[in-house]
C-alpha cells in the first residue's frame, strides 16, 4: 500500500511540475503568432520579438482615436448618395480617404489634434448610401472600391467615378499622405 501511495505521489508531482513549466492556452493567434492580452492590455506574442513589435504596430489603429463627429459635417443631412446619386431616407458621412487608409499612409504618426482635424474635415466628406459606404467602400483604396462597386448592383452616377479618384488624390496631397498601394492610373482607367 505504501508502494502504491508513493507511486501516486510521484505521478502527481511529475504532473504538477510539467504543468507549471508550460503555459499553453487556446487563444487565437493572428498571422504573426500574436493575440490581445486583455488582462495586461497589450499584445502577447508566441514568436520572436521582431515579429511581436511588427504586430503591435499593425494592430494599433483605432477609429475612436480620430474623434469623428458625423453630425457636425455639412453633408450629414443629405439624402442623396454622392457616389451613386441614389436618393434615400438616410446616408452616411463617408471619408473619401478612409481614416484607416490615412493611418496606413502617414497618419499613424499624427497626434490626436491632427487625427481629429483630418476626420472632421468637410473636404474629405461625402454623403453615401450606407451599404456603399460600409460594405463596398469601407477602408479600401480607389481601385478596390471601384471594382467592388462595379460588381455590385450599384453604379457610379455620371462622372462621379473620375471625380472620386481626383478628390481622393487631392485629400491625400492636402495632408501629405503617401500613395503606397494606390494605383491611381489603374483606378482612373477602371472608371472608363
Amino acid at each position: 500500500m505504501v508502494k502504491n501511495g508513493l507511486a501516486v505521489t510521484v505521478l502527481l508531482l511529475a504532473a504538477l511540475s510539467a504543468s507549471t513549466n508550460s503555459s499553453a492556452h487556446g487563444g487565437r493567434l493572428n498571422s504573426e503568432g500574436c493575440h490581445n492580452d486583455k488582462k495586461a492590455g497589450a499584445v502577447h506574442c508566441h514568436r520572436s520579438k521582431a515579429t511581436a513589435s511588427k504586430s503591435v504596430a499593425s494592430t494599433s489603429y483605432n477609429r475612436d482615436n480620430w474623434k469623428f463627429r458625423p453630425s457636425a459635417s455639412p453633408v450629414s443631412t443629405s439624402v442623396s448618395g454622392w457616389y451613386t446619386g441614389i436618393e434615400g431616407s438616410a446616408t452616411d458621412v463617408d471619408h473619401v480617404v478612409a481614416l484607416k487608409d490615412a493611418y496606413l499612409s502617414g497618419g499613424k504618426g499624427w497626434n490626436n489634434s491632427q487625427k481629429r482635424a483630418f476626420a472632421n474635415d468637410p473636404f474629405n466628406h461625402v454623403a453615401a448610401v450606407p451599404y456603399v459606404n460600409r460594405t463596398l467602400k469601407n477602408a479600401y483604396v480607389p481601385l478596390k472600391f471601384i471594382t467592388k462597386l462595379r460588381k455590385s448592383r450599384y453604379a457610379f452616377a455620371n462622372g462621379k467615378c473620375v471625380e472620386y479618384v481626383d478628390l481622393y488624390v487631392q485629400v491625400k496631397q492636402k495632408y501629405g499622405l503617401s500613395f503606397t498601394h494606390n494605383n491611381i492610373n489603374a483606378a482612373k482607367a477602371m472608371c472608363q
